[in-house]
């Protein structure tokens, strides 16, 4: 493996990228300030591949893989990075099961070897997968009483259709995280692919011996089966308003949110939508939005914007934290701030104070091994290339008014849209989802 150069500079254009025969990837990057590393990994199987009747099972497959393999038990696995201060974890999302670990720099081998036994050999033990649901099922009643998340429930309920699997949280309900069993845990841990996994590791090192490592432990993972893949059902535009109020008793404070269909990562509009986003519902105390319905008319305690760009177009979305008795007021105060940004634009501060923050906060997230670790994984995710940071600035500030105003214009300048609140009840009009 002498081929790769053990004198690399610690910036992300530097990294190794490896391919290693049975297509996993393997992303190496130097950084000696700290005699540390991080390991951070994906495989891209999520909860878009679940069915609807087992939602949850991603979450919970990738949450059991920790709990138990067919080398070690769960308190073996514990016991192991305990000794050497170290620390291993998993967990499944929407488009990829997630894993890693930290440790010092000597103990690299350990993290590796347990990682792959985890991803490669769970057991699934039955009493384990038991304690297992019962967090699950304490997470999810207390969700049950959350405005935040049954906001974003009903709201991904409103904007997608059954079939999508936006439509639903990847956390899973109490329903279904009842429902499952090993069984099902086991059926969906095959789905798990060397070609549709990344590890990138990161820290006090040298690459070359990282990637023979990292052969030793994953280069003779083979998976039954074609790599998973996932065809996201087109969506259709939104046919008019719609309007959802959750109500939950003995709640002091309802939450909303207003939103349209965005637009996923790879699309051109990506750059102008962020830095739209940035300056409408995120820079400074919440963009416009923060400015106006927050600090200026004392509508919310909390307002901003979020822009959900994956491998699908989630919503682009307005919330906001609000008095029960300033609710009609504050969405009222959001749309007229959106229809104002969309017709308008930024102002040119507006627009230079937006590139000055992402250009300088993308270089302050690289400053730690877990940061540098976890931009790799996205930049091999939406195939970026490795020479993105170094690009990232002069495509931000690319970005003029004119795009801003387009891009503005053509996703948020619309009457078709929806508006969930979730808080206490405001009246049978709109209370169209009960207490629990």
């Amino acid at each position: 493996m002498n081929q790769f150069s053990t004198n690399r500079a610690s910036t992300i254009a530097t990294a190794i990228r490896y391919t290693l025969p049975n297509g996993m990837v393997a992303l190496v990057q130097r950084n000696p300030t700290a005699p540390t590393v991080s390991v951070y990994g994906e495989v891209r199987v999520g909860a878009v591949h679940e069915p609807a009747a087992q939602n949850g099972v991603a979450a919970f497959t990738g949450a059991a893989l920790i709990r138990g393999t067919q080398r070690r038990s769960f308190q073996e696995i514990v016991a192991a990075t305990e000794a050497v201060g170290a620390s291993v974890n998993a967990g499944g999302g929407l488009h990829a099961t997630h894993f890693g670990g930290r440790s010092l720099s000597e103990d690299l081998a350990l993290i590796l070897d347990l990682l792959a036994d985890m991803l490669r050999a769970p057991s699934f033990p039955d009493e384990e997968i038991e304690r297992l649901r019962g967090q699950f099922l304490m997470m999810l009643r207390e969700y049950e009483q959350d405005t935040s998340v049954r906001a974003s429930r009903a709201l991904r309920s409103l904007m997608f259709p059954p079939a999508h699997p936006y439509s639903r949280l990847s956390s899973g309900t109490t329903e279904t995280i009842s429902a499952l069993t090993r069984d099902d845990l086991v059926r969906f841990h095959t789905r798990y692919h060397p070609a549709v996994t990344t590890i990138a590791v990161v820290g006090d090192i040298e690459p070359a011996g990282v990637i023979d490592l990292i052969e030793r432990f994953f280069g003779d993972w083979q998976a039954s089966g074609t790599p998973p893949h996932m065809t996201l059902p087109d969506l259709q535009p939104l046919p008019d308003q719609r309007r959802v109020h959750v109500a939950l008793e003995g709640k002091s404070q309802t939450d909303v949110i207003w939103a349209v269909h965005g637009l996923d990562r790879g699309s051109p509009d990506y750059y102008a939508a962020s830095v739209a986003n940035m300056i409408l519902g995120r820079i400074g105390i919440g963009g416009r939005l923060g400015e106006r319905v927050r600090e200026e008319q004392g509508l919310a305690y909390s307002c901003g914007s979020s822009l959900d760009a994956d491998l699908g177009a989630g919503p682009w979305a307005a919330m906001a934290g609000v008095n029960p008795t300033h609710v009609e007021r504050a969405i009222a105060a959001i749309i007229a701030e959106i229809k104002q940004f969309a017709a308008e634009g930024p102002t040119e501060q507006e627009l230079a104070d937006a590139h000055d923050f992402m250009t300088g906060s993308l270089a302050i997230s690289l400053e730690t091994n877990d940061s540098i670790a976890g931009t790799l994984l996205g930049i091999e995710r939406y195939h970026l290339g490795l020479d993105y940071v170094e690009r990232y600035p002069s495509i931000i500030r690319s970005i003029d008014r004119e795009q801003v105003v387009d891009v503005a214009r053509r996703y948020l300048a619309t009457d078709n849209y929806v508006v969930v609140t979730a808080g206490p009840a405001v009246g049978e009009e709109h209370n169209e989802h009960s207490n629990g």
